[in-house]
């Protein structure tokens, strides 16, 4: 898959008085880091973040567009109102292609479907993932597949798509739990001689009164 875009601009208003209104005109202010180099303020248009977002998620790597010019970056923090959900603050770090980085992604469930079969339960234990890979190796989607857990009962980091990439490593614990099987317990209904023995039972008392 290509690299997403996100299109940002440089922003001059700070102060909270006018990141306000910069809000209210539908636009989501922001900061951009980056290594030897000043921090940069920015804003998003709101739409356009909310469509990448609803796309592409906070994971993963993302090419900034700022006039043209372009640089690789990671999504460090998003900021939402309490109230309206909206969108209040975006944190950018570029990327240095020759560095590593650490970065925690989620851990996306395939095939869950195959899993849930009879008195199968779906038990989801751990949703993300710690990595450390160079920038180029960053994936788009960190996936486990849960067919796997026909053979057996419960996935692991092993389990994981990436676990074999030699480019990327997983800073969890490889045994960390990701998710289970455990089966739901049904209650069998009372039978027909159990409820007659109970009301047989009840009849005698009321004779003995």
């Amino acid at each position: 898959m290509a690299t997403p875009i996100l299109k940002i601009n440089n922003r001059e208003v700070t102060g909270t008085n006018k990141v306000s209104k910069l809000r209210k005109e539908g636009k989501v202010p922001g900061v951009v880091y980056s290594k030897n180099e000043e921090t940069r303020e920015i804003y998003v248009s709101e739409r356009e973040l909310e469509s990448f977002l609803s796309r592409y998620g906070s994971a993963g790597r993302l090419e900034l567009d700022l006039d043209g010019e372009k640089k690789y970056a990671i999504i460090k923090d998003v900021q939402r109102g309490v109230l309206k959900n909206r969108l209040l603050h975006i944190d950018l770090q570029t990327l240095d292609e020759k560095e590593k980085i650490r970065l925690t992604m989620p851990i996306t469930v395939i095939n869950r479907e195959k899993a849930e079969v009879g008195d199968k339960i779906f038990q989801l234990q751990t949703s993300e993932v710690e990595i450390q890979t160079y920038p180029r190796y960053i994936p788009d989607v960190v996936e486990v597949d849960a067919a796997l857990l026909e053979e057996k009962d419960s996935l692991t980091m092993e389990d994981l798509d990436i676990s074999s990439n030699e480019n990327i490593e997983i800073l969890n614990d490889m045994d960390t739990v990701i998710a289970t099987i455990v089966y739901a317990t049904v209650e069998e209904p009372e039978s027909e001689d159990t409820e007659e023995t109970e009301a047989v039972e009840e009849v005698e008392k009321d004779t003995e009164e």
